[in-house]
């Protein structure tokens, strides 16, 4: 069984909705959203969603850039959609801090 990082899940499933969340408002008003943002984006929850299995290679990296793309957006949109985007942006940096411990399940 695969060991995964929770911190790193919640920030991708996170940074879906409120992606999702916002192409969907964007749309409903009549209008087409920015595709910088959506692709900066849909890059942090690649980048987090490949970094949910604890022994992904490079998945400190990757974490970090996410958390710093959704950072960013989440700054700039503070007012509107930025507040969920920071906490996404939070969860990929407490993952990227977590360690691998290896216990006997290792071994089985």
């Amino acid at each position: 069984m695969q060991r995964i990082d929770l911190f790193a899940l919640l920030g991708a499933v996170l940074a879906f909705l409120v992606t999702a969340f916002y192409v969907f408002l964007v749309y409903a008003q009549g209008d087409s959203p920015s595709s910088y943002a959506v692709g900066i984006l849909l890059v942090a929850i690649v980048c987090a969603a490949y970094a949910v299995p604890m022994n992904a290679r490079g998945r400190k990296v990757t974490l970090g850039v996410a958390a710093i793309f959704l950072f960013v957006l989440g700054f700039i949109a503070l007012f509107s959609i930025g507040l969920p985007l920071v906490l996404a942006a939070v969860l990929c940096i407490l993952g990227a801090m977590r360690q691998r411990v290896r216990d006997w399940r290792d071994t089985v």
